[in-house]
C-alpha cells in the first residue's frame, strides 16, 4: 500500500545547504523535468508527486520503502500528508439525510418570492428538516416559477426551513411550521443599507483608514479569488498538486469562499473592504474537485507569500489535524516578519481548532448584530443567546464560533457582504468565522499602513510580534468574556 508524506529538512521547511538539501534538490530537479516516477532515495523506491524548491517534496511511497526510509537514517524527516476540509462549513452543516426513496412521504410544495416585487426567485436552495436533531429531511432547488417540492416525514411538522441567502436577498430562516405548502417572502439585498461589518468600520472611512502608497501586501490561502471588477489586480498562484483547471487564471476561485474574504480585505468600488486597493495575492490551496487542501498545498502557499513579500496572510480555513509540517511553516513565516491570521473554526466547539491554536497565529472568532440582517433571515439561526454584550445588546456571539482560551480576538462574521465571483460582479452575505478572520487582516492592514517605520523594519519575528501588538492594542472588549472574544474587536 502507498500513501503519500512530505519529506522536509532535518529542521524547518526550508533549507539552502547540507546533505539534506542535497537531497531535496536532487528529488525536485527530478520532478521539475517531468521525471518524478521511479526515483531512488539512497536507493529506496519512490515516486515525487511535487516539489517546492529548497523546500519540501511530496512523494508517494510504499509501507516498506517509509519502514526502510526511517531505519536507513537518510538525513530527511518524513510527514504523513494532511487533508483540510472545505472552508465552507456552515453549507455543509445544513445538508439534511435524505431518503433515497420518496414512498411514504409528504409531498409540500415551497414558493419563493422577492418581498419588494413579488416575482418569484429562481434556483434558490430550500432545506427543510423534520427532525433536527436527525437531520432527516430534504432539499432542492426553486424552478423558474420560484417553486420547489420537497418530501418529508409524515405526520410531523417541519421543525425548521431554510431558504439560503445569495446575491439577491438575505434568505430565510423558520421554525416549527406546519406540514404544508409555505410561501417565503425574502427581503431583497439594498447594497445601500450598511451590513454588520459597515456598521463598524464605515464605507465612506475607507479611505482614511488605509494608505496604500504604503505598499502593504496581504497573501491569501484559500479557493483562489475572482474574477470581480472590485478585485482588480490580484495576482497568485495554484498550489494543489496535480490541479488542471479550465480557469482563465490558475488563481481564480472555484468556488465563492475566497472572492468573498478577498473582498472583505480589500474590495473597491461601491462595497469596499477594511483595506480598499491593498495589494492582494491569492493561492488557491484548494482543488477545483471539491477535496480539500492538503497541508503541502498550504505550506507552499506559505513559502510563496513570504517569497512574494507579502505583509500578512490570512487563512480562513482549517478544522484538520495538527502536523508537524505546517506547524514549522508557520512558525517560519512568523521568523520572517508575517503575521498570520486564522479563523477559529465554526464547530461550536469549545475550543480553537488547527491552525488557529498555532500559537504563531492570530485566532480570530466571530460575532454579528441582531439589527445586521432583517427578521427572521437565514442568518438568524446564528444569533447565541448567551452571554450577552456589555457594551451593546444587539451584540452577539456566532453559534457557530468555536471557544476557548486560545483566542485572540472577534470581529464581525455573520450576514457579512461581500464580493463573489462572476461575470456579474455581485455581493452576497456569508456567515462564518471564515468572514471575521479577513475582518482582523484588513485591520491589520490599515494599521501597518499607517506605520512606515514598522512597514520597512527588518523581515524578522519582531516585526510580526510589533504588528500582533499594534493590534491587540487596537482592541476594545466587548463583554462576552474572554473565552469568546479574547482581547475584543480590533478597530481602526
Amino acid at each position: 500500500m502507498s500513501q503519500r508524506y512530505l519529506l522536509l529538512p532535518q529542521t524547518g521547511v526550508t533549507s539552502h545547504t547540507g546533505p539534506d538539501a542535497e537531497r531535496l534538490q536532487r528529488l525536485t530537479e527530478a520532478f521539475e523535468q517531468e521525471a518524478g516516477e521511479n526515483q531512488q532515495l539512497d536507493g529506496i523506491p519512490l515516486h515525487v508527486r511535487d516539489a517546492q524548491r529548497n523546500g519540501p517534496v511530496l512523494v508517494e511511497m510504499s509501507d516498506a520503502a517509509v519502514a526502510a526510509l526511517r531505519a536507513a537514517g537518510v538525513p530527511l524527516r518524513l510527514v504523513r500528508e494532511v487533508v483540510y476540509p472545505n472552508p465552507r462549513v456552515l453549507t455543509a452543516q445544513m445538508q439534511p439525510e435524505r431518503r433515497g426513496d420518496s414512498t411514504g412521504l409528504a409531498q409540500i410544495t415551497v414558493s419563493c418570492v422577492d418581498a419588494r416585487s413579488g416575482m418569484p426567485l429562481a434556483d434558490v436552495r430550500v432545506i427543510a428538516f423534520s427532525d433536527g436533531a436527525a437531520r432527516s429531511g430534504d432539499e432542492g432547488r426553486t424552478d423558474a416559477t420560484g417553486r420547489v417540492v420537497l418530501h418529508l416525514a409524515p405526520d410531523s411538522a417541519i421543525a425548521r426551513l431554510i431558504v439560503e441567502a445569495d446575491s439577491r436577498q438575505w434568505g430565510a430562516c423558520r421554525d416549527g411550521l406546519a406540514l404544508a405548502d409555505q410561501r417565503v417572502e425574502l427581503a431583497p439585498l439594498d447594497l445601500g443599507v450598511a451590513d454588520v461589518l459597515r456598521h463598524y468600520y464605515p464605507a465612506a472611512a475607507a479611505a482614511q483608514r488605509f494608505d496604500a502608497e504604503t505598499g502593504v501586501k496581504v497573501g491569501i490561502v484559500d479557493t483562489g479569488v475572482g474574477p470581480h471588477e472590485a478585485l482588480k489586480g490580484v495576482t497568485g498562484c495554484c498550489t494543489v498538486t496535480g490541479d488542471i483547471a479550465e480557469l482563465d487564471d490558475p488563481c481564480n476561485d472555484v468556488d465563492i469562499h475566497g472572492t468573498h474574504v478577498a473582498g472583505l480585505i480589500g474590495a473597491q468600488g461601491k462595497l469596499p473592504g477594511l483595506a480598499p486597493g491593498v495589494e492582494l495575492r491569492a493561492y488557491r490551496a484548494f482543488a477545483t474537485t471539491r477535496s480539500g487542501a492538503t497541508n503541502f498545498a498550504i505550506i507552499k502557499a506559505l513559502l510563496f507569500a513570504v517569497a512574494d513579500g507579502c505583509d500578512i496572510v490570512n487563512l480562513s480555513l482549517g478544522g484538520g489535524l495538527e502536523d508537524a509540517a505546517l506547524s514549522e511553516a508557520l512558525a517560519d513565516v512568523r521568523n520572517h516578519g508575517v503575521l498570520v491570521i486564522a479563523a477559529v473554526g465554526n464547530e461550536s466547539l469549545p475550543y480553537v481548532t488547527y491552525p488557529a491554536v498555532h500559537e504563531d497565529v492570530v485566532a480570530v472568532a466571530a460575532f454579528g448584530r441582531r439589527d445586521g440582517f432583517p427578521d427572521r433571515a437565514e442568518a438568524a439561526r446564528y444569533v447565541r443567546a448567551a452571554p450577552v454584550s456589555r457594551r451593546d445588546p444587539a451584540e452577539f456571539v456566532a453559534a457557530f464560533s468555536n471557544t476557548g482560551r486560545r483566542i485572540n480576538m472577534i470581529a464581525p462574521g455573520v450576514a457579512v457582504l461581500s464580493t463573489v465571483p462572476g461575470k456579474a460582479n455581485a455581493y452576497a452575505p456569508l456567515s462564518g468565522t471564515s468572514m471575521a478572520a479577513p475582518v482582523v487582516t484588513g485591520v491589520a492592514a490599515c494599521l501597518l499602513s499607517q506605520d512606515r517605520a514598522l512597514y520597512h523594519a527588518p523581515r524578522n519575528r519582531d516585526r510580526a510580534d510589533a504588528l500582533r501588538d499594534k493590534l491587540l492594542a487596537s482592541c476594545r472588549r466587548l463583554g462576552f468574556g474572554e473565552e469568546y472574544e479574547g482581547d475584543g474587536q480590533p478597530l481602526v
